[in-house]
Formats: structure tokens, C-alpha cells, sequence
């Protein structure tokens, strides 16, 4: 097999963490100070997303699809990003990585637009029935206690980091009922209970080990990297709430979608494509197109800081028929908090996605026109 075209979806790099993201009045000890100002990327960040730009041009040079020597052209390499500061910052830095020396341009919108290949509902791109996406989130997960429910050691473990079953009165986040509903402004669906308090403290957590903060001030020297990759799962139920129901994922997913297979199928198209957005962008696509994943290090289904989304076209050298393979790109927590160069002996963690419905001779392939036509059906939004 020969790969002739990639489509890479990135999550952004380590960023510091959002204003309200942990639930800080759960700890009674204060709360790392971060130097970067919230939500934007670090510049240990994007030292990492620089490390991955150097991998990704080692393995796409060795492919052929990216020239041995000298800088690509724009008819090689097409990088557009979602508009905020940490997204541009990480596309740059892959870049950087990718094209050293060279001016690689990075597309994206104004500070103040929605892209509807990253905001769809935002930018109003997609119709969208907050009453539905309940009830398709219902249907699919059945309720936020019943998607909590097999996860309640992993509450115990984030309580154990925050050290507050000692406080007084002690927390018990496990015990607290869930609901989803839909909003008091009638606009979205609103989320409480343990995982709407566990999942962004988790990701804190995580953030500050690859930041690499001091062992002491990564969940007060209690966060070990497997309590983090444990609590790493509650981040990831998050998104079952929001993006992964039959009703969401193609519509968080759907413009993103028609861009890939449109690059994919297009005989025009770059040879290598690649898009930064969030960990929202790719759990809806992976969703969409239906793969699960688990990457090293992190829980199940939880999408790594900087990690991607990749979308192959193989052609059959004997019979010249094209596949598509899905993968998944990422570095491991430890990976990204020594920032470890990455090369083509000591890659990245790199997983091949078994697509549900598409498959050849057990193998992790789908023949182009089937993917085409899985992809067309699935991004057709129904009422």
C-alpha cells in the first residue's frame, strides 16, 4: 500500500487552564499560579506541538508526500486553524516543526467569526433543537447518573487528589445525583452533578503534569500518572454529554466532516492536510465516523493534549484500488511533560482506528467509495 494523501485533526497544545475549569473550592490548599494567562497556550506548549511538526515531517518525508529537501508549497501543505490564540499558536508551532526555515502560511478566521468547521452551531451552519439533542442523549446513554455509574472509583481517586474526604464537611462527589437538561435559556442542555464537577478539575490535573509543573504542585505531589490516567476518563465522559449522541456528532462534526472527505477525494487536494481545533472537533468526528479509541497514558475515549485525528488514503499497488485508514496520533503524558524529540525511532504513540461498520479481510481499512458513502449518510442531518 502506498499512502498517497493524510488529513490530520489536531487538539491543540497544553494551554493554562480556564477560568472556572477545576472546581477549586473542592481543595482546601491553594491552587498552582500559572504564568500564562488562562486558556492560552504555554510556551512549553507549544514547544511540544513544535516536536510533533519534527515527527510529522520525518514520517510524511519518508511516505514521499512531503520533498526530502527545501520547503513545501502551498500545493503540498494546507494548515488552517480554528481562530482562538492557543489554535493558531499550536498550528504555527507544528508548522515550525514541519517546514523548518520555511513560511508555511496558517489560515484561519478573524478573532470575532465563528468557523462553522469548528463551531457549527455557533456560527449557525448546522439547525439545531436543544429539546432534541436531550433526547437523542438519552436514547443513546440513557442518563448522566447511568453514564457515571461504572466510573465512581475514578470520582473516589480525583477525591483522594483533592485530599477533600478529610475536609469538613467531607465531599462525597460520587453520591451527588447527575441531570441533563435543557438550559434556563433555552438554548443548549445543561449539565451538573459528578461529571460536570469532575471533568474539568480532571483535565487541570493533567494539564499541570505536562506543563511540567513541579511533582509537588501536580495535584499537591498526590496526582501520580496513573491516578491520571485513571481521573483522565472523567474528562472524557464530558463529551458523551455534549458532542457523541447520534444527534450531535453529526452536527459538531459535519462541516469538519465534508472538509475531509472533499480533501480526501478531491484530485486537486494537497498530499497532506492539517487542521487544529479542540478535543470537542475530534470526539465528535470519531463519533461520527465510528471508531473508539484509548490512547497510552490517558483513559478511554479522553482526547490527549496535542494529539490527532488522522484520515489515509492507500492505494493497492497490485490493484489500484484506494482505502482509507483512520489513526490516531499522540504523544503520552510523559512524552509531553519532558518534552521527549520525537523521531521516526522514538515516534509518538501512533494507533490505527477500527472503523465499526468497514472493514477488509479484518484488516483496519475501508475501500474510499464505501468511506465516501458511510460519510455521506452519517453527515445527513435528520429533523
Amino acid at each position: 500500500m502506498k499512502l498517497e494523501r493524510v488529513v490530520m485533526l489536531y487538539r491543540h497544545g497544553v494551554r493554562a487552564p480556564l477560568q472556572g475549569e477545576a472546581e477549586e473550592s473542592l481543595a482546601h490548599e491553594a491552587w498552582p499560579v500559572w504564568s500564562t494567562p488562562e486558556s492560552r497556550m504555554t510556551p512549553h506548549g507549544k514547544a511540544g506541538m513544535r516536536l510533533l511538526g519534527v515527527y510529522d515531517r520525518l514520517w510524511l518525508t519518508k511516505e514521499g508526500l512531503l520533498p526530502p529537501s527545501g520547503c513545501a508549497t502551498t500545493a503540498q501543505v494546507d494548515i488552517w486553524a480554528n481562530k482562538e490564540e492557543r489554535t493558531i499558536t499550536s498550528a504555527t508551532a507544528l508548522a515550525e516543526g514541519l517546514a523548518p526555515g520555511c513560511a508555511v502560511p496558517v489560515g484561519h478566521l478573524a478573532a470575532d467569526a465563528h468557523d462553522p468547521l469548528f463551531e457549527p452551531i455557533e456560527a449557525q451552519a448546522v439547525p439545531y433543537d436543544p429539546a432534541a439533542a436531550l433526547s437523542s442523549f438519552k436514547t443513546a446513554f440513557g442518563s448522566a447518573d447511568k453514564l457515571m455509574a461504572r466510573h465512581r472509583q475514578a470520582v473516589r481517586t480525583l477525591e483522594n487528589i483533592l485530599d477533600c474526604r478529610h475536609t469538613h464537611p467531607a465531599c462525597d462527589l460520587a453520591s451527588v445525583p447527575g441531570d441533563v437538561k435543557i438550559g434556563a435559556d433555552g438554548r443548549g442542555i445543561d449539565l451538573t452533578g459528578p461529571i460536570a464537577t469532575t471533568s474539568g478539575t480532571a483535565e487541570v490535573f493533567i494539564l499541570q503534569y505536562i506543563e511540567g509543573l513541579p511533582l509537588d504542585q501536580v495535584g499537591w505531589g498526590r496526582a501520580s500518572p496513573a491516578r491520571l490516567s485513571e481521573i483522565s476518563r472523567l474528562h472524557g465522559l464530558l463529551f458523551d454529554v455534549y458532542v457523541r449522541s447520534p444527534y450531535m456528532a453529526p452536527r459538531i462534526a459535519g462541516p469538519m466532516g465534508r472538509r475531509i472527505l472533499d480533501t480526501l477525494t478531491a484530485d486537486n487536494a494537497p498530499p497532506v492536510t492539517l487542521l487544529v481545533g479542540h478535543d470537542n472537533n475530534i470526539a465528535a468526528l470519531a463519533a461520527l465516523v465510528g471508531v473508539d479509541f484509548h490512547i497510552d497514558s490517558y483513559g478511554y475515549q479522553d482526547m490527549p493534549v496535542g494529539g490527532a485525528i488522522g484520515f489515509e488514503v492507500l492505494k493497492s499497488q497490485k490493484t489500484g484500488k484506494r482505502y482509507v485508514r483512520v489513526i490516531y496520533q499522540a504523544q503520552t503524558l510523559d512524552q509531553l511533560r519532558t518534552l521527549t524529540p520525537l523521531d521516526l525511532q522514538h515516534p509518538p504513540v501512533v494507533q490505527t482506528l477500527r472503523m465499526k461498520t468497514c472493514t477488509v479481510n479484518g484488516q483496519a481499512l475501508c475501500p474510499l467509495k464505501r468511506f465516501t458513502s458511510l460519510m455521506n449518510d452519517r453527515m445527513r442531518l435528520e429533523d
